[in-house]
């Protein structure tokens, strides 16, 4: 099996990358709605990673990956990352019911006008985000390990 191969990497960044490629190969072919729960959490950390490095909840909120953001929230609370679901939690309190839009244009707009005057506030929850001390890529291969079983 790929993903149990790739649980054996010593490396874990190396580990958690070969996971990731298998996810988003099987994402490629068949698309998000046909990955299961536990593939599901792996490329929604995957893409909050990426896009937090890159800039933070404004960057997390823009691209695709902001479409998802209440599965998100799910997908750090299945591997028990309680600091960083917190904080997503916090962001999400800045839109209307919670609800972030799927539509693209719809949710940058919204969202920057939420950022115009909440700018404060979002930038220290970024700054909360990396100063965490949560390993979201070593929880992240925790919960394969526990569940590889669910990795077809």
């Amino acid at each position: 099996m790929e993903i149990q191969a790739a649980l054996d990497v010593a490396d874990e960044t190396d580990s958690f990358l070969q996971i990731t490629d298998v996810i988003y190969d099987k994402e490629a072919e068949l698309g998000y709605d046909e990955l299961n729960d536990a593939e599901k959490t792996v490329f929604l950390l995957d893409q909050l990673l990426r896009e937090m490095e890159n800039g933070g909840f404004v960057q997390f909120v823009h691209h695709d990956a902001g479409s998802r953001a209440t599965d998100t929230l799910e997908a750090l609370e299945r591997i028990k990352a309680k600091v960083s679901a917190g904080l997503l939690d916090r962001l999400l309190d800045f839109f209307p019911e919670r609800h972030v839009p799927s539509d693209e244009d719809e949710r940058i707009d919204l969202f920057d006008q939420i950022e115009s005057d909440h700018a404060d506030a979002i930038a220290e929850l970024d700054d909360r985000f990396y100063d965490s001390g949560e390993n979201l890529v070593e929880m992240t291969l925790r919960f394969v390990t526990k569940h590889v079983k669910d990795f077809r």
